[in-house]
């Protein structure tokens, strides 16, 4: 007898594989939740909209724009000078494009953008330490191109800051690296537009963090309900089923069902019978 307890006791305490669900595991309906999302997309709308026009208020006048200026350089570790410049090897080549790596270094150095700064008469404004991560480089792969950005608030102060560089680097450049030269291939040119921030990028970045934070707040919102809402709701959350419903008369009366305006219209006809 005492085994057969504990045999029914410990049955007892498994969970149920038919019938009713275990309440401690929370199921997640994909239709419910495109559901709840679709029936909720004006409210999910609005705050995406929401979103993007503070995204681009702060955008248009919270964000400082930057503009950038540029200009791209032949190396080669030959002068034009030399001997022999019309026999280039590919060692030559090999050995160039492995100075573009010493030459992209050194147009970004302090020598180099100082003498650069007093040049575009920006000294005053500028010092190294503040100019000198707005200066990059970027080396083209299996080239002997490299390319030079500047990039400050002004398009006239890029352009002159850029084109100061372009002027100094290869003589700068010469003078420590013998036998070796440096050519502009692309002129600086003075930016007609903001490089960042981009308006349109920030706006949609907007829209889209708006969304799909409302989407997350209606979908957690629906799912922290536990109220049964419907009949069909009641039939697959306890395996029941359904023999009869009880109208809401305050909801017919109110026309917001459309199930139980028929008890409504019942309800009045036999009103205006007595």
């Amino acid at each position: 007898m005492e085994d057969n307890r504990k045999r029914a006791g410990a049955a007892g305490n498994m969970p149920i594989q038919g019938g009713q669900p275990d309440d401690n595991v929370v199921q997640i309906d994909l239709g419910d939740v495109f559901r709840t999302i679709w029936a909720n997309f004006g409210k999910i709308l609005l705050v995406a909209l929401a979103f993007a026009i503070v995204t681009l208020a702060v955008t248009i006048f919270v964000i400082k724009p930057t503009y950038r200026s540029s200009f791209t350089a032949f190396v080669n570790n030959r002068t034009s000078s030399s001997e022999n410049t019309q026999t280039l090897q590919s060692g030559d080549i090999s050995a160039a494009q492995n100075l573009t790596y010493t030459y992209a270094s050194i147009m970004k150095s302090r020598p180099v953008i100082e003498d650069a700064l007093k040049k575009a008469g920006l000294d005053s404004k500028y010092e190294y330490k503040d100019i000198a991560d707005e200066v990059t480089t970027d080396i083209e792969q299996n080239t002997q191109l490299v390319s030079v950005y500047v990039l400050t608030g002004s398009a006239e102060e890029s352009y002159n800051l850029a084109k100061a560089i372009a002027e100094i680097a290869p003589d700068y450049i010469a003078s420590i690296l013998e036998g070796s030269s440096m050519k502009v291939v692309t002129s600086p040119v003075m930016a007609t537009q903001q490089y960042s921030p981009s308006v349109t990028k920030n706006v949609a970045i907007g829209f889209i963090i708006g969304m799909l934070l409302m989407m997350i707040i209606v979908v957690v919102r629906d799912l922290m309900d536990t109220r049964v809402k419907d009949a069909a709701e009641l039939e697959a959350r306890f395996g029941l089923s359904i023999i009869g419903t009880i109208p809401n008369y305050e909801q017919a009366a109110k026309g917001n069902a459309s199930k139980e305006k028929y008890y409504y219209r019942k309800q009045n006809r036999k009103g205006d019978r007595r």
